[in-house]
């Protein structure tokens, strides 16, 4: 009964057909030959294992901001999931369009706390490939957005999501999980989007500000 009266939830299922179509572009990504995303940037940014807590958090702050908005706010979910639908299913295309990869992750580490326990099992179970733009990147943004946009969270609990996103965004480039260019291109990716789903939130609340 849940269903037929929340039919809007199906949408969550978008994430099932993109969990399976990520894996069969990864297994199909050639070994060499792809675009490097790497820059000289790079070079200057440490390898910080220790925030590799803030990198799985990614998944849970998916679950903070999708289920309540999911059970509670059906225009905000709505919002979020056709973000997300829309940021993710690019990247997936562009993937295969355009190959990509990084050389960044270093050599010889050895597992000697929590950090590079948790980078161990992520990089003998994920490639470094597909990585442009940062799917990490583009969920963060879309959960701040998301948490702002809806009523449901109290201004505490954006300030929790908000902080929480930004330390998980910069863990991207920390654990060597992706380029420096990856991150920039995912804010790019995520601008028009932003305008093209939040756009009469945007422009509404700003003109009720100034009338």
């Amino acid at each position: 009964s849940f269903i037929k009266t929340h039919r809007y939830c199906l949408l969550a299922l978008y994430f099932v057909v993109y969990i399976v179509t990520f894996f069969i572009i990864e297994e199909h990504t050639p070994t060499e030959g792809y675009w490097v995303t790497d820059t000289v940037v790079d070079d200057y940014i440490p390898f910080v294992p220790g925030f590799a807590i803030f990198y799985i958090i990614w998944y849970p702050l998916f679950a903070a901001v999708g289920i309540p908005t999911m059970l509670k706010d059906e225009g905000a979910f709505r919002r979020w999931m056709y973000y997300n639908m829309f940021t993710l299913s690019a990247t997936l295309i562009l993937d295969v369009l355009v190959p990509n990869g990084q050389h960044l992750r270093p050599e010889d580490v050895e597992v000697t706390n929590l950090g590079t326990w948790i980078m161990s099992i992520i990089w003998a179970a994920d490639t470094p490939t597909n990585v442009f733009p940062s799917m990490h990147v583009l969920g963060c943004i879309g959960d701040i957005i998301c948490c702002f946009d809806s009523k449901i969270f109290k201004p505490w609990m954006r300030a929790v999501i908000t902080i929480l996103c930004v330390l998980c965004m910069a863990s991207t480039v920390l654990v060597k999980q992706h380029a420096f260019i990856d991150t920039i291109g995912a804010v790019i990716f995520a601008i028009p989007v932003v305008l093209a789903v939040y756009h009469k939130r945007i422009f509404c609340r700003r003109d009720a500000l100034t009338a």
